[in-house]
């Protein structure tokens, strides 16, 4: 098919007046280059393409996420270029429209399988139970709580009846590439994302709740005024009677991040303390002073509900992320400055998240054994 016969299919594809046959070949074109990244039509056909799956995202997106309607408006001011695949949304904000077509072609020399339910228990006497998404069963006692695990990438400690003792503490740690769910005895409720750890007492019975992160994670704390729950971070501690929040508090992240979802916590170290309101986020600096931002709540817990989601992040950002969750060591050749906005399944092999980066004609990469080069 030649340029000139291709545009007249994609025109009457966009104003609605193509028969059902030349639909059906403009999709196929479609989820050609939305999977694999090529054709076999002409870099000029191709790049029809563009406008195709701009209108084909416009439509598909009326009705999933609230935030979607907001990116949706966003994109048809500034021209973005919106590329569906494996299941989710990916937009790549532009000045002008894109070429579909990259500078150079990814290599994959392997693939790298995206992480799962994977962590190690260290219990009060320095022994260690490796956990994973199979075995259910129950563990050896801990001071006054029940330890089950229950198959499916959970932990639970009940605590038991009778006089507690001296309190033990236990410390789930979750690998690159691991995530790992955990009840607390008072039955708050712990999400531990990758390279991520907690330590907390097996039953909580001095005058607060008190654990310590280090890493990402998300908790939903049952309330009891009498006994306040404390986070501590480092050089931070996070105070809360009964919430939702996110803590973000990677040694290779710019500052800790506390976000609030619901209820209310307050921040603080020795020099401030801040209460945040639900939509708000606490960001601890390196210099030991706080900053206050309202972001978008759904994108901080993307993670937890199995979604990489970045807002106008640059690929430093978006690959520490892809790092951590695959297990991979990210090497940079070359400089490269883009900054991305969208969500995408964590399920995925690396190679298909790194094509649909690659689909911005900015990014391309190397995968061998463990490690990605990130190139120009």
């Amino acid at each position: 098919m030649d340029k000139n016969t291709f545009h007249e299919l994609v025109n009457r594809y966009l104003d609605g007046t193509a028969t059902t046959a030349e639909q059906a070949l403009v999709d196929r074109y479609c989820e050609q280059l939305e999977t694999a990244g090529e054709t076999e039509l002409e870099p000029e056909a191709e790049a029809l393409l563009q406008q195709v799956m701009y209108d084909r995202i416009m439509r598909r997106i009326q009705a999933p996420r609230k935030r979607f309607y907001r990116w949706t408006y966003a994109a048809a001011a500034a021209a973005v270029l919106a590329i569906v695949a494996v299941g989710g949304v990916f937009f790549f904000p532009r000045k002008q429209p894109p070429a579909i077509t990259v500078k150079e072609k990814s290599v994959f020399h392997n693939d790298i399988e995206p992480g799962g339910n994977k962590a190690t228990l260290t219990l009060a006497n320095g022994s260690t139970v490796v956990l994973d998404d199979v075995v259910t069963d129950t563990l050896a006692p801990q001071g006054n709580s029940r330890i089950t695990r229950t198959g499916n990438g959970q932990l639970a400690y009940q605590a038991q009846s009778g006089v507690p003792g001296k309190p033990v503490y236990n410390t789930l740690t979750t690998p690159a590439g691991g995530q790992f769910r955990l009840t607390l005895p008072d039955g708050s409720k712990v999400w531990l994302n990758a390279a991520s750890s907690i330590t907390f007492p097996t039953a909580f019975t001095g005058k607060d709740r008190t654990v310590e992160l280090k890493g990402e994670a998300y908790l939903e704390v049952s309330r009891n005024p009498q006994q306040p729950f404390k986070v501590k971070v480092r050089d931070m501690e996070v105070s809360v009677l009964g919430t939702h929040f996110n803590i973000n508090a990677y040694p290779d992240e710019k500052g800790i991040r506390t976000t609030l979802l619901e209820g209310s916590v307050r921040v603080n170290n020795e020099e401030q303390s801040y209460t945040l309101k639900p939509g708000q986020q606490a960001q601890l600096q390196p210099n030991g002073q706080f900053s206050l931002h309202t972001v978008d709540t759904e994108d901080i817990i993307a993670w937890k509900d199995g979604q990489f989601a970045f807002d106008d992040a640059d690929i430093h950002t978006v690959m520490r992320q892809v790092a951590r969750w695959y297990g991979a060591e990210v090497i940079y050749e070359g400089n490269v400055s883009h900054h991305f906005m969208g969500t995408i399944p964590r399920d995925v092999p690396v190679s298909r998240l790194l094509k649909m980066l690659e689909l911005t004609g900015r990014v391309s990469f190397v995968v061998d054994g463990n490690k990605i080069i990130v190139k120009p």
